[in-house]
């Protein structure tokens, strides 16, 4: 990929991507749980495979990242906040083309528009049995989004620096499953609570800019 036309801040983001990545312990920061399963133990599960895309695109001199908001359904993950993404399918390469897929479905992104700049750590949703594997995308051109009416609520667009504040960082609580209500770390932006896989992947992230220096 030739990156000399891109901005520093992209720069920055994918030459940290190709270094070692924080991994869990960045990660469990934002669990809402705290048992942790080796990869022998998560294959042991026979997860299902999905892929998210974390799409960076500048707005109004500021970066920005893009979430849907979920429909309501009979599901555990009914409602929430997530990046668009999906479950493998057999026509899907590998899984950053079932994220570059998924995201022109539920956004309206063409998959051509999106340079893929790297992976963030897999990571293990116990209560769907999903094994994620987060993929960062960078938009160069200003598309308008357009919500798929099926699945997705909202659209909703958070400034990157919203999550560089430990401030903006709560304790909430939230039901787990079909469980009972627990506290969970979570971010909070203006009336959207941001917590569980979306808050863990934006913790790997976090960390992924201060190495990076931006």
């Amino acid at each position: 990929m030739a990156i000399e036309n891109f901005s520093p801040f992209i720069n920055c983001i994918f030459e940290q991507l190709k270094r070692n990545l924080p991994g869990e312990d960045v990660q469990y920061k934002m669990a809402p749980y705290r048992q942790r399963l080796d990869k022998s133990a998560i294959a042991a599960m026979n997860p299902r495979h999905s892929g998210v895309l974390m799409l960076l695109y500048e707005k109004n001199n500021n970066w920005f990242t893009v979430f849907t908001q979920r429909k309501k359904y009979a599901g555990v993950h009914s409602g929430q906040m997530s990046f668009p993404g999906g479950k493998l399918e057999a026509g899907d390469e590998n899984l950053i083309a079932t994220s570059l897929r998924e995201t022109e479905e539920e956004v309206g992104i063409p998959q051509k528009k999106v340079e893929i700049l790297g992976l963030l750590s897999e990571l293990y949703i116990p209560p769907s049995n999903f094994l994620v594997q987060p993929v960062v995308g960078y938009l160069k051109e200003s598309i308008p989004f357009k919500a798929q009416e099926n699945e997705v609520e909202k659209i909703v667009e958070i400034p990157l620096s919203f999550f560089k504040n430990d401030n903006n960082i709560k304790q909430i609580k939230m039901q787990l499953g079909n469980s009972m209500y627990t506290t969970v770390p979570a971010f909070v932006y203006q009336e959207h609570i941001i917590w569980g896989a979306t808050a863990i992947v934006l913790s790997e992230f976090r960390e992924v800019c201060k190495l990076a220096g931006v």
